[in-house]
């Protein structure tokens, strides 16, 4: 029986594969991880390995895959709008090992060794990834959106949270900077808006039910921000 959240996974991608407008660039899934169908499992493992505590945040929107892959890409004339999510299992995220790019945060080595990857984009590749920072306190993480162009850049979102915005947003490219901290001098993010806007704009057409007034407000917040730089 699936979890809640390999449910709204699956969905989600045949909702997307649904649109005519859009066309599926690749699809795949992993092996599902049943040795840990409990998310409690996983924690434990996890914990085990790490030797510190960890959040049951963690826990939270749980799911087995050892890797769900779908991207997808909107159909002519609109076919620079795309998105993509490819999903790690939480234990594996944590026990992984040291994150692409290391060199193209040069200001940041200590930090960026300490990310543990939990979402990557290898059919886009942009460079980017999504990634947690553990505190040796064990409260909740932080969650990190690295990107060649601009390195790291915090989130300020939850774990559950950000799996439950990656449905809503389809995974559309860059919308992790909906979520950091309105910076005109983060170039990565003011050159991303215009994009973001176009792709929520189609999203809202083809899936009106979804309820983007959170994302708009905070592509507007952004977008006013990158303006004051001008």
């Amino acid at each position: 029986m699936k979890t809640e959240y390999e449910r709204r996974v699956q969905e989600t991608m045949e909702r997307v594969q649904a649109r005519a407008s859009i066309r599926t660039e690749r699809y795949d899934r992993g092996p599902l991880a049943d040795y840990m169908k409990d998310p409690k499992d996983a924690l434990d493992i996890a914990r085990n390995a790490e030797k510190r505590p960890l959040p049951e945040g963690l826990t939270a929107n749980f799911h087995r895959y050892a890797e769900f892959l779908f991207a997808w890409r909107f159909g002519e004339p609109f076919q620079e709008i795309a998105g993509e999510f490819h999903l790690v299992h939480i234990a594996n995220a944590l026990l992984g090992g040291t994150p692409p790019h290391p060199a193209a945060s040069p200001e940041a080595p200590q930090l960026v060794s300490e990310f543990k990857i939990f979402q990557t984009h290898p059919v886009g590749g942009t460079g980017t990834y999504s990634a947690l920072r553990l505190t040796e306190d064990g409260q909740e993480p932080e969650l990190w959106y690295f990107d060649i162009r601009q390195g790291p850049t915090r989130l300020h979102i939850s774990y559950g949270d950000y799996l439950d915005t990656m449905l809503l947003t389809k995974g559309l490219y860059n919308w992790q900077y909906l979520f950091a901290e309105p910076d005109p001098n983060n170039y990565a993010m003011r050159v991303s808006i215009p994009r973001l806007r176009n792709g929520l704009d189609l999203l809202a057409r083809e899936f009106p039910d979804d309820d983007q007034s959170d994302l708009r407000a905070r592509l507007e917040e952004r977008a006013r921000a990158a303006d004051k730089d001008r």
